[in-house]
């Protein structure tokens, strides 16, 4: 059994590895969502989560990791969606999602999907500043509906801050220690450059 994990893990790390962290090449970098900032590397996960092998192997392995499955899936909209989604399938359950604002017309709604009643598992691609789990855990609890005592990501991003965000504990399957994030470091740990560090292959 552990070895099978461990073999999916192996998996999912090398895709993102390989296919879903831009890397800026030596001397360049890409603009920060903060102002004045840059960033010298970058995840890019949407590049792995819409392949069904991906997707689905990642929500298997974190479904398991959850304490209690008689829960509902809360994906955080757009990132968390696809992850939501397989969640949702393996636990064959209806999947709500959570919107960053109201919907802008018609009735103006906060959520997709149906609410069944059982605590709500707050999903999302990773963890980083948090601010659309945070933003839907305002939503979530200001409508009463009961949150589980802990959230999912693919990925946490900042190690040691998330109790801190949301009072619950974090499931992930990574945090960025698992990969060789910068140029420099992925060229020493395999001996060449990363495949994705020409930005003219995200175009």
């Amino acid at each position: 059994m552990q070895e099978e994990i461990a073999k999916k893990l192996n998996y999912l790390r090398d895709e993102i590895e390989h296919h879903a962290i831009y890397r800026c090449p030596p001397g360049t970098t890409i603009p920060a969502k903060q102002p004045n900032c840059n960033y010298t590397w970058q995840f890019y996960l949407r590049r792995v989560m819409f392949t069904p092998k991906f997707i689905f192997t990642a929500a298997e392995l974190l479904v398991n990791m959850m304490p209690d499955q008689d829960v509902q899936i809360a994906a955080c909209e757009d990132a968390g969606v696809p992850l939501g989604l397989a969640m949702a399938s393996v636990l064959n359950t209806p999947l709500l999602t959570v919107k960053k604002s109201r919907k802008a017309y018609g009735l103006l709604n906060f959520t997709e999907g149906p609410i069944t009643g059982k605590k709500l598992v707050l999903v999302d691609d990773l963890a980083g500043s948090q601010t659309t789990l945070r933003t839907a855990q305002k939503i979530l609890t200001a409508y009463r509906a009961e949150l589980a005592p802990y959230y999912v990501t693919l990925l946490n991003k900042t190690v040691g801050t998330h109790d801190a965000y949301l009072n619950r504990s974090l499931i992930s399957l990574f945090t960025c220690d698992d990969f060789a994030l910068t140029w420099d470091d992925y060229v020493k740990t395999y001996g060449k450059e990363p495949t994705f560090g020409d930005r003219k292959s995200i175009v």
